[in-house]
């Protein structure tokens, strides 16, 4: 037992110091990702919030202001609609050429830009370059360290896999005896010396975030390596990566709206859901695409997962072709889309992001606590060994 330990303490270090800077990048920025749209709307109140004046605007017109805002060159992909005193989002997006990309987060996008409009008064309240907003950029350096994606996702996924291990073994290095050596492990002594308070911080708060801290680790790990997110689609019985991507069929030459797509499809789509929602998403199609893909966040939800829905339009009619209701999902794609909320702790609510918050911070705290206790044991051997050889001339001289 004691070699098994002794193993598993060396393990411990030397992961610990290599992957430590990494560890706290990575939990800090997951202390601020875990608040990120409540801190956002309270830090871009103006853009966020409106105030209800009448009926909102038809979603084409509102489309028009959006794209004379960033101009014509800029191509519109998504939409964004929250509840009745939050704004409406358009989304300009385009990504960069491979040859246009280089090693920097900054360069993968062409431009990024949201709009935010009142559905009410069709009045700009603001455009963001989402490419530099602080909270992208925080979400950006905690997923790949503000580097190219398939650099940097995978820095922080080996990193987040050795942190995994550096849990395991600091668990069975910490594992007591008895009882009464249990009590000890779970209590931070602090009339003690610092040191003393520093490994309780260390062994104690690491102990008692383990099993958080666990589960905010596999959760993140998905957007690091497919094969971990394929092989957890497989363990919740699905073959692979669930495909949400829908052909719309072929149509008879005159079947087409005069009216605007758009509206015909949002008509359409609170038919099927009516006032039910937190969020409509739109994915607007590239010309080439008949399909327009809208996703739905419902207020009520029918078990504890994200209550995600997708619905599918032709843009040449405005009519749904195919739906995938959340109570017909797989269960690997529930889990799938609510990934994010289990890894945030938004999953429950403030409970769950407060308990997020602490254990990512204290996962911040256990990098430096455990540098602080390595140091001081380094300290204390090379002070003995000094003595030592201070001690030697005068014992020889006996």
């Amino acid at each position: 037992m004691k070699k098994f330990k002794a193993i598993a303490a060396w393990l411990h270090l030397w992961i610990g110091l290599v992957t430590g800077i990494i560890v706290v990048i990575v939990s800090i920025t997951g202390c601020i990702q875990v608040f990120d749209e409540e801190l956002f709307s309270l830090f871009h109140h103006d853009l966020v919030k409106v105030q209800k004046t009448g009926p909102a605007k038809p979603v084409s017109e509102l489309l028009a202001i959006a794209q004379k805002a960033v101009g014509k060159k800029k191509q519109m992909t998504d939409l964004k609609i929250a509840e009745e005193d939050h704004s409406y989002v358009f989304t300009a997006s385009k990504a960069n050429k491979k040859e246009d990309v280089g090693i920097s987060y900054f360069s993968q996008a062409k431009y990024q830009d949201d709009i935010y409009v009142n559905q009410y008064t069709g009045a700009v309240l603001g455009i963001i370059d989402a490419r530099y907003e602080f909270f992208n950029v925080m979400e950006q350096l905690h997923r790949q360290l503000l580097l190219t994606k398939p650099v940097g996702s995978v820095i922080i996924g080996a990193a987040i896999l050795l942190f995994l291990v550096m849990m395991v073994t600091g668990f069975i290095i910490w594992f007591p005896k008895n009882y009464k050596q249990f009590k000890q492990a779970i209590s931070i002594k602090w009339k003690a010396k610092w040191k003393r308070v520093n490994y309780d911080l260390h062994s104690s708060l690491g102990f008692y975030v383990l099993p958080i801290a666990m589960i905010i680790a596999i959760t993140g790990l998905v957007w690091s390596f497919k094969w971990w997110e394929t092989g957890i689609f497989k363990t919740l019985g699905s073959p692979g990566k669930v495909v949400l991507t829908r052909t719309a069929p072929a149509i008879a030459t005159g079947d087409t709206t005069n009216k605007k797509v758009i509206d015909v499809i949002y008509a359409n789509l609170l038919h099927q859901i009516g006032d039910n929602y937190n969020v409509i998403g739109f994915n607007l199609p590239e010309k080439k695409s008949n399909t327009v893909m809208v996703f739905t966040y419902v207020k009520h939800t029918t078990d504890s997962w994200n209550n995600m829905s997708y619905f599918y339009f032709d843009k040449r009619t405005g009519k749904m072709f195919d739906k995938l209701e959340h109570p017909d999902k797989p269960l690997a794609l529930k889990w799938r889309n609510s990934n994010k909320a289990i890894h945030t702790g938004r999953i429950f609510g403030w409970p769950t992001q407060i308990l997020a918050f602490l254990a990512a911070l204290v996962c911040a705290s256990l990098p430096i606590t455990g540098f602080l206790i390595w140091w001081g044991k380094r300290n204390k051997k090379s002070k003995k060994k000094s003595h030592v050889r201070r001690a030697q001339p005068a014992l020889s001289r006996i």
